[in-house]
């Protein structure tokens, strides 16, 4: 399922209202363009578009207990192979900036954290997509010409994260992105993932390598059948399933991107 939002979001007392332009999810005619240099100079005319990630349904919620004795179900069938573009993709290296103001339940590094996301995307390539550029104080997203990783506190709070992308509505290239993790939420590393001892909080590298995954050019999905992959568009606390990529986040990638 695409993502087309046109929705208003509510920070404090102020009403900002943010339009996603759908576009096609056809891959780009000259593929491999991770490789080529960033056109000189930016055009005046670039739109906007934002993803919401939403948090999980809570599908048990006033539900009896099942009978004593009574079999589980088995697992519904689950496809791993699936992704889909929204029409972006990058051109040259993205360097992006990081700031790390943000309480977490658990000790670490944020920063190394968000790191790790990213790696997993340039891993997936050879198009050298992303380089870490420092720490900034800058937060919230807007057209600035740098591309910020922040935690902000912005309703509604059935939202974990943003991800906002500004892009030459002609080309398709993006030229700008921000991701934005909602700070009402409590947030964590987990160790050891797809540990059985889950963190009460939702893992910073687990939501990272969904968000960067807009940018890179993949869309939402939000058919359970692909729940499994990284650009699954729901996530709850303690989840961890998002920090590897499976073969459809890598395929979607590849070919963006151009890898035989």
């Amino acid at each position: 399922m695409k993502v087309r939002i046109l929705i208003t979001v509510l920070i404090a007392s102020l009403i900002i209202s943010v339009l996603s332009v759908g576009v096609g999810a056809a891959k780009p005619d000259d593929p491999g363009k991770g490789n080529e240099s960033p056109k000189v100079g930016r055009p005046e005319k670039l739109e906007q578009v934002i993803f919401l990630h939403p948090i999980a349904p809570d599908k048990g919620r006033g539900k009896p207990d099942k009978p004593p004795g009574k079999p589980p179900k088995e697992d519904p069938p689950y496809d791993n192979t699936y992704y889909e573009f929204w029409g972006g993709y990058l051109v040259g290296i993205a360097e992006y900036y990081i700031n790390p103001n943000v309480s977490l339940v658990t000790g670490e590094d944020p920063v190394a954290a968000v790191n790790a996301a990213v790696e997993a995307w340039d891993s997936a390539t050879t198009a050298n997509l992303f380089k870490y550029a420092g720490i900034t104080d800058k937060n919230w997203y807007g057209k600035d010409s740098q591309n910020t990783i922040s935690w902000v506190k912005f309703l509604p709070r059935d939202y974990i994260a943003i991800a906002s992308m500004w892009y030459d509505p002609n080309t398709m290239v993006v030229y700008e992105f921000d991701i934005v993790f909602n700070a009402f939420h409590k947030w964590g590393i987990d160790p050891i993932k797809e540990d059985k001892d889950k963190i009460k909080a939702f893992d910073i590298q687990n939501i990272a390598a969904h968000e960067f995954g807009h940018p890179v050019g993949l869309d939402d999905l939000y058919d359970s059948l692909y729940r499994e992959l990284t650009m699954y568009g729901y996530s709850s606390k303690g989840e961890t399933i998002k920090c590897s990529l499976e073969e459809g986040d890598i395929d979607g990638a590849q070919a963006l991107y151009n890898i035989e």
